[in-house]
């Protein structure tokens, strides 16, 4: 299976004040909400949770928390386009006005060290702000996966390298507020590419996301003031030697997870009174941190045994139909409803690609064919695929409505349960 570094953020109404406060529903709700909180940190929201719609919306909302920002800003992505000089200018501008913020940058190596055609890369982007700020105050790290080493890194395309894995978390910090996304910060994902933006009030998420990320980047190579990328003193480069790397990464997450959940647990008492709760996930198999899987599979558990008591309804959705086997089976086998919503071929962002890539669109039309074949007909699982006129479609997520009007729990984040 190839991997990627996700994380993903449950966001569950455990109980709305003017839904019920029938005692028996009460008890209910804790119950199903019970395994998802177990040996994962819980966070109370009290502040409004906003939904962003368009993409222009959440490109001026990245451009307004940077300038807001009094202490923090973390920015964790896939890439930064090598045309977005006007967010690395509002990161400038930040940093000249307030002495004490200091700036988080998490990228995947493979993909923020790939140039253009005219050599310009996430790496060559970020270094001026290194060098004019130090790299205390601007801290640029890229994560290197350990399955891509020895010849294979020689001799592998860099176009198709990312294959073997990255770093895939897509989260946006200013102080005390953060966006979860799917959404990389590039041009196309700020104008005409579909995705979800969730902003959420919260310190503790917002810390939480910061230690996730200064934990990644304690194992991931570092952009000095030289420009040049460099691994932390003491862990060895994952494309040299790989299984001490692994080693040394596996710690270092361990034990962040196991002082976030230590330090962040909630009462049963503390569940009747929240609006919101949020669970944060993080999947690293190849580090052996499998949180997503876990946490899907007691979904699945979930959804089940209340399509047997209420009826359930859910709804998937990703850019892709490449579900994972584990994806797949459950959701043919289950009792409840399935919806699952994929880009249209003309809303996939390979539509209009050159080479072998042209062909991924069809090929994924391919395997959805397939899989409604193997669902028999079952009038409760069905496909619906996203097109718009001059769009792509990039959005992911999970949204369960156990036996209410509204969901009552939400993944959102960056997998898009695939391999």
């Amino acid at each position: 299976m190839i991997s990627r570094i996700t994380r993903r953020l449950l966001t569950a109404p455990a109980l709305r004040r003017g839904i019920s406060s029938d005692s028996s529903r009460i008890q209910s709700a804790h119950q199903v909400f019970a395994g998802l909180t177990k040996n994962r940190p819980v966070y109370r929201i009290t502040d409004p949770v906003e939904v962003i719609r368009e993409p222009s919306v959440f490109y001026q909302g990245l451009l307004r928390g940077i300038s807001l920002a009094k202490h923090r800003i973390v920015l964790s992505s896939l890439y930064l386009g090598s045309d977005e000089s006007e967010l690395v200018s509002a990161l400038d501008r930040a940093l000249a006005a307030n002495q004490g913020l200091c700036v988080d940058i998490l990228l995947d190596c493979l993909r923020g060290t790939r140039s253009d055609s005219r050599s310009q890369s996430s790496a060559t982007l970020l270094g001026p702000l290194v060098r004019k700020y130090g790299d205390e105050r601007v801290r640029v790290a890229m994560y290197h996966t350990p399955a891509l080493n020895g010849i294979s890194k020689r001799l592998w395309p860099q176009r198709y390298n990312e294959t073997f894995g990255l770093q895939h978390i897509k989260a946006y910090v200013f102080d005390d507020e953060l966006i979860v996304s799917g959404a990389n910060l590039s041009r196309e994902y700020f104008t005409n590419r579909q995705d979800r933006y969730i902003k959420i009030g919260s310190r503790g998420l917002a810390l939480y996301f910061e230690e996730l990320v200064r934990s990644i980047a304690s194992f991931s190579f570092r952009l000095g003031n030289n420009g040049l990328l460099a691994m932390p003193v003491g862990v060895p480069d994952p494309s040299l030697d790989p299984r001490e790397f692994v080693t040394v990464a596996n710690a270092a997450m361990t034990g962040f997870l196991s002082r976030a959940q230590a330090e962040n647990t909630i009462s049963s008492g503390d569940v009747d009174e929240a609006d919101t709760l949020a669970i944060p996930t993080v999947q690293m198999s190849q580090l052996g941190i499998t949180q997503d899987e876990e946490h899907m599979r007691e979904f699945f558990h979930i959804t089940d045994a209340s399509a047997r008591l209420h009826g359930c309804r859910n709804l998937m959705a990703s850019a892709y139909f490449n579900f994972s086997d584990f994806h797949k089976r459950n959701v043919l086998r289950s009792s409840s409803r399935w919806d699952l919503l994929v880009a249209s071929p003309r809303a996939n962002g390979f539509f209009t690609a050159s080479g072998i890539s042209r062909y991924i669109p069809d090929m994924y039309s391919i395997i959805e064919h397939e899989f409604l074949k193997s669902s028999g007909g079952r009038p409760d699982i069905a496909v619906e695929e996203y097109y718009r006129d001059g769009w792509t479609f990039h959005g992911k997520g999970v949204w369960c409505y156990l036996d209410q009007k509204l969901p009552q729990l939400t993944m959102i984040g960056s997998p898009n349960y695939g391999y």
